[in-house]
């Protein structure tokens, strides 16, 4: 079982510097704090659990490429892939809603709806297919050779044009740029809800005795572990 989130920024260009306060580190620290859990757990998860903070995923998905085609492990045995890449929403209130980008493709959005529901957080489509966000983060390297995944997005909305809104917003104001950095008024206990979600989901899943599998009907169907997607 196999988590991300990428740890680059753009850093400093042209004399600014780009902190990467929502894109990314709030998703490593999410992230920290999931492993941090685990460590502590008496009993451990059945699966191997293994954490990875990508570099150059703002160049290409660079890192979690190079590691889909170098695993350091059986690729054929990852059961999953879960993801956290920031888009600010989760920090800008309580969460109503996630996004689980992926779901419809495999066995893993019913694990996800189940988890979100019983957070009392409504489980929602993809509100924005036309950014193609599925192919825009370190889970799809993983996808590529067949390994199921989710991008875990949360938001304060209870709307589908509400998180579009938000979304608008945070890349019109933040969005690579050096504003994105550190406010007062960020909700930071909907940044936990965000890392318990992925607690929970990876625990699901490396728990269970069978791997997620891809659903039929959809261009990675006849996908297997270890492929390689066209």
């Amino acid at each position: 079982m196999v988590f991300t989130a990428h740890y680059d920024g753009f850093g400093k260009l042209d004399g600014k510097i780009y902190n990467a306060a929502a894109d990314n580190a709030i998703g490593n620290g999410e992230m920290l704090a999931v492993a941090e859990a685990f460590s502590k757990m008496k009993v451990k998860p059945k699966r191997s659990l293994v954490f990875i903070s990508t570099t150059a995923e703002e160049y290409g998905l660079q890192g979690g490429y190079f590691f889909a085609q170098n695993p350091k492990w059986d690729i054929t045995k990852i059961a999953a892939n879960l993801n956290l890449d920031g888009i600010g929403t989760e920090i800008m209130g309580p969460i109503k809603n996630m996004v689980g980008f992926g779901a419809e493709y495999s066995s893993l959005g019913a694990i996800f709806n189940e988890v979100a529901r019983s957070y009392n957080i409504t489980p929602m489509e993809d509100p924005i297919p036309e950014q193609g966000v599925f192919g825009r983060s370190d889970h799809y390297p993983f996808v590529t050779r067949g390994v199921p995944a989710l991008m875990l997005v949360g938001s304060p909305e209870s709307t589908k044009e509400g998180f579009v809104r938000r979304f608008n917003e945070f890349e019109e104001t933040k969005y690579h740029q050096p504003t994105d950095d550190v406010y007062k008024d960020w909700h930071w206990p909907g940044a936990k809800t965000v890392a318990d979600m992925m607690g929970i989901l990876g625990y699901r899943i490396a728990q269970s005795s069978t791997a997620p599998t891809w659903l039929p009907g959809n261009k990675y169907s006849g996908l297997k572990r270890g492929d390689t997607l066209p």
